[in-house]
């Protein structure tokens, strides 16, 4: 019984200790306070406080009463490490470009191919995180 016991405890020891290693969590979802109108995948949406959630290859960009899907590459970056929405400002329109959650990860939102040919980059705005 005594041997039983102490297996048990062996066994238990090294699951302890990793539970109490602090690993920086990367968050799935960050928000931000957008001051200005922007656009998502053709959808303008007003200004205001908004989540964007990484969704496998999906960003849910939801607001209190709009909202859209865009579908995204992975980014990953080891400058990167604030979480932020990027924004690329042509004109008074501003396209959001990028959603970076933190610790280098983020997400580039995809354009279609005539977008792409057709705007030159404009200037980049960053929204931090709240």
């Amino acid at each position: 019984m005594r041997s039983l016991i102490l297996s048990g405890l062996a066994a238990a020891i090294p699951v302890a200790v990793l539970a109490l290693i602090p690993v920086p969590a990367r968050a799935d979802a960050i928000e931000c306070q957008i001051p200005f109108s922007f656009v998502v995948r053709g959808k303008t949406l007003p200004p205001g406080r908004y989540r964007f959630s990484d969704e496998s290859q999906a960003l849910l960009v939801r607001g209190y009463s709009n909202g859209a899907v865009v579908l995204t590459n992975r980014l990953e970056s080891r400058t990167e490490n604030e979480a932020k929405a990027v924004f690329e400002k042509d004109g008074d329109e501003y396209i959001l470009k990028e959603t970076w959650m933190g610790e280098g990860v983020g997400r580039e939102l995809l354009r279609p191919r005539t977008d792409r040919e057709r705007r030159t980059q404009g200037e980049l705005v960053t929204v931090p995180a709240l």
